[in-house]
Parts: C-alpha cells; sequence; structure tokens
C-alpha cells in the first residue's frame, strides 16, 4: 500500500515538473522571440531608415513567413541583419515557442480530465468525501436528475472531489457541466483546488454507509469547513440518528441518511433543503408515518383533503385506482375512485380502514 502511494505520488510530480518545464521554456522562448523582434526593427530603421511603424510591420510579415512585399531589405547591412536575426534566429525559435504552446495548451487539458487541476469557480456545488464504492452511475444520475429540474440550483456547475476515477470523469458526466479533482479530501489543496469557500452548496458523503465511525470523519469536514469561513450550504450524510444534533451543531444545515440506491433522495436535499426529512418519513415508522386504508370511494380529492384535516387525521398524498396504480398529489378539483388513500399520519392519530371509510363517506 505505501509503495502504490510513493509511486502515485511521484508520478503526480513528475506531471507538475513537466507542465512547469513547459511553461518556463516557453516564457524563455518568447522574451528571447521578443528581444530578436526589436533588435531587427532598430536594424531596419538604422539601416533602411525606416520609420518606427514600417520597421515593425517588416519585421512581422517577415518573421511569421508572410511576406506581404510592400517593403523589403535593399541594403547590405539591413539583409545581413534580416538573415541572421530573422531567418537563422527568429523563424526557427518562433517555431519552437508555438509547438510549446501547443503542447502546454494540450498537457493543461490531460490533466483536467484526470482532476490534477484547480478550479476557479463561484456559487457550484461541490461532492466532498466521496467514497470508492461510488461509481460514475451513482453520480450521472444524479446529475441528471438535478438537470432535469426546475429549480435555480439546477445549472450550477458541479465539482466531484474523489480518488476512485484515476482515468477521469467520462463524457456523459462533463457534458452535464461537471469537473473533477483526483485528490485525498483532507488536503488543504483540494479545498483550495475546488474553490471551497465559494461553492454555493458542499455536500459530504459517508466514506462507509454503514460504519457509524463515518459519522465521525464527517465531523471533523463540517467543523473545518466552517473554520475556514465557508459560507455555503453544507449537506452531510449520517449513519447514526442520534449524531444528526452533534453534525448541525458543527455546522451543517441539513443531514441525511447515506441511501446509495436512491441519488435522487441526495439531489431533493439540494435544490429543495428539507424536504429531504419528508421523504425520510416515509421510510421509517417514527413520528410520523405514511399509511395506507383500505376504502372504496368516489369523492373529489379536494373533499378527502378536507376530510381528513378536519378530523385530524393527517394529510392524504395519493391514492391507489381501481387498475392498481397510485397517483400521487392529484388536481384538487379532480374526482377519485380510489380503491385505497396514502396519508401521514401523526403517531398515535391513525386510525381502522372502516372509521377512515365512514368518515369520508359522511356528508
Amino acid at each position: 500500500m505505501l509503495i502504490v502511494s510513493i509511486k502515485r505520488l511521484l508520478r503526480k510530480r513528475r506531471i507538475i515538473t513537466k507542465d512547469n518545464s513547459i511553461s518556463v521554456r516557453l516564457f524563455k522562448l518568447l522574451i528571447i522571440l521578443s528581444l530578436i523582434l526589436i533588435l531587427h526593427a532598430i536594424a531596419m530603421v538604422h539601416f533602411e531608415t525606416l520609420s518606427i511603424n514600417d520597421s515593425i510591420w517588416l519585421t512581422m510579415t517577415s518573421a511569421t513567413t508572410v511576406g506581404y512585399g510592400d517593403f523589403a531589405a535593399k541594403t547590405t547591412w539591413g539583409r545581413i541583419s534580416t538573415i541572421i536575426l530573422l531567418y537563422v534566429g527568429g523563424i526557427a525559435i518562433l517555431a519552437q515557442a508555438a509547438a510549446s504552446y501547443f503542447e502546454h495548451r494540450q498537457e493543461v487539458k490531460d490533466r483536467m480530465l484526470r482532476g490534477d487541476w484547480s478550479w476557479v469557480m463561484r456559487e457550484h456545488i461541490v461532492f466532498l468525501n466521496c467514497p470508492k464504492e461510488i461509481d460514475e452511475e451513482y453520480f450521472y444520475q444524479a446529475v441528471k436528475g438535478l438537470r432535469r429540474s426546475a429549480s435555480e440550483l439546477a445549472s450550477l456547475p458541479i465539482i466531484i472531489v474523489s480518488e476512485a476515477f484515476n482515468y477521469g470523469i467520462s463524457n456523459r458526466l462533463r457534458e452535464l457541466d461537471v469537473v473533477y479533482v483526483n485528490k485525498p479530501y483532507f488536503n488543504d489543496e483540494v479545498l483550495k483546488s475546488c474553490s471551497i469557500c465559494q461553492a454555493h452548496t458542499i455536500v459530504i458523503l459517508s466514506k462507509d454507509q454503514l460504519d457509524p465511525t463515518s459519522d465521525s470523519i464527517n465531523f471533523e469536514l463540517v467543523h473545518r469547513l466552517r473554520e475556514i469561513e465557508v459560507k455555503g450550504r453544507i449537506i452531510v450524510e449520517s449513519v447514526r440518528d442520534k449524531n444528526r444534533a452533534r453534525l448541525k451543531k458543527a455546522g451543517a444545515n441539513n443531514v441525511l441518511r447515506p441511501i446509495r440506491a436512491y441519488p435522487e433522495m441526495l439531489i431533493r436535499a439540494i435544490i429543495a433543503p428539507g424536504s429531504e426529512q419528508i421523504i425520510e418519513t416515509l421510510f421509517n415508522s417514527y413520528g410520523e408515518e405514511c399509511i395506507r386504508y383500505e376504502v372504496v370511494i368516489t369523492r373529489s380529492w379536494l373533499d378527502i383533503i378536507h376530510k381528513f384535516a378536519a378530523n385530524d387525521l393527517g394529510i392524504p398524498i395519493a391514492f391507489e385506482n381501481g387498475e392498481g396504480d397510485v397517483i400521487s398529489v392529484p388536481s384538487s378539483s379532480e374526482v377519485v375512485t380510489a380503491i385505497a388513500i396514502y396519508a401521514i399520519v401523526n403517531e398515535g392519530r391513525s386510525r381502522t380502514n372502516k372509521e377512515i371509510e365512514v368518515i369520508l363517506k359522511a356528508a
């Protein structure tokens, strides 16, 4: 494990050294080229008695091999200066500088694709502490759901910080305006690489959705982000419900359980903070609970809502029709024919199917 880590570190150092050497070489070439062009322009003023503007024009058209022919060196020393400074030196250096520039551009592109890049963004979404078992499909489904939303946050760019994608992310994620940082979450350089202080929302995932020690890691990370004055909304996963208050005290705005099979639930927490608690209510039997009442009734949905509210029975959210389809939140003016009603009911307020049917059928 140690040998692999050392090899990875050396590889990253070679990449950075290579990129820096290209930049330094390009800078030196441009300096030398600039001096050559200046000397040639001065020579044209001195030997050819051209104006400054005409000398610069002749120098540039000669160096780029365009050669319009409107000006040319006619004196012997003017021609010798052109041969030595431009034909022997300037054109060759210009070609080297152009090659170094394109090599630098390609290296920058490769580093971006590998996740070895520092992104300068504002008002974006950052995913931190991503476990290796979360594959690209999870993020693709999550981000695709976000992009389909009508929320104002749907178009925000996204940075994924993870060591799981050694070869970068695929085109389908990049097309959804997603970029990648391939570094460990606890590194200060990483937080800078993803512009964490300018982020709109930071999502902190649990390293292990079944291991309670993941909550301790997330607590430290939330605390650290608030220490460096991160102002964005922090959404964090918590394995144990009893740790929710502790995470919120550390600075988390929203806490939810890690549910890897439903990335859409995570997206709900991003675009509608607090809605994740409503969704979680459907999964447990503590406090509020989703109850299915077996009743057969034909009535407007507004009347059903009114009956539930007037008798403190909870809030009806869906019904099942005679064909077995569950219809969520129908129009209030719609007359529904139901064989079952689904309602969110407070603990201790549930009734029997017969009681509900009598109440709903009452005039």
